[in-house]
């Protein structure tokens, strides 16, 4: 087998196994209940489906333009995706979208501890003792 033969192969498998990636991620929609679930399937299958995909097809016509293009996709790609997947989820969470029992959310934990009450503009507001009470004004003369 010569080069270009073997490229061509690579390509394949490497388009196969994104194509694969989306097929589970499509099971995963349908199996997970949980919205975080579902979120976290779509977000992986996006970030590495696609970066395979674009990876196999490389393979079958290399070129340097095709890499230079391959490098922004990959970055693009990756970048937006989990930006993008963090947004969703986030946004999710704040909206109250429930979590299935038996997962923990620490978030929620956090939020609940009674034992530390900031209200910064009312402890700035009392903190002002050591502070001259014309500091801060100009003057009028």
């Amino acid at each position: 087998m010569d080069l270009t033969a073997f490229a061509e192969l690579f390509g394949n498998l490497f388009i196969i196994a994104g194509v694969l990636i989306f097929t589970v991620a499509v099971v995963g929609l349908y199996k997970f209940t949980d919205t975080y679930q579902r979120i976290s399937a779509v977000g992986t299958a996006a970030g590495l489906g696609i970066s395979l995909v674009v990876i196999g097809v490389f393979f079958e016509m290399p070129s340097w333009p095709n890499f230079v293009k391959l490098l922004i996709i990959l970055f693009l790609q990756l970048a937006t995706s989990s930006i993008g997947t963090m947004a969703i989820a986030r946004s999710a969470y704040l909206t109250g979208s429930k979590m299935q029992p038996g997962h923990f959310d620490h978030l929620a934990e956090d939020q609940l501890d009674t034992h530390e009450t900031v209200h910064p503009d009312e402890d700035e507001a009392h903190d002002t003792d050591d502070i001259p009470s014309d500091a801060g004004h100009e003057s009028t003369d």
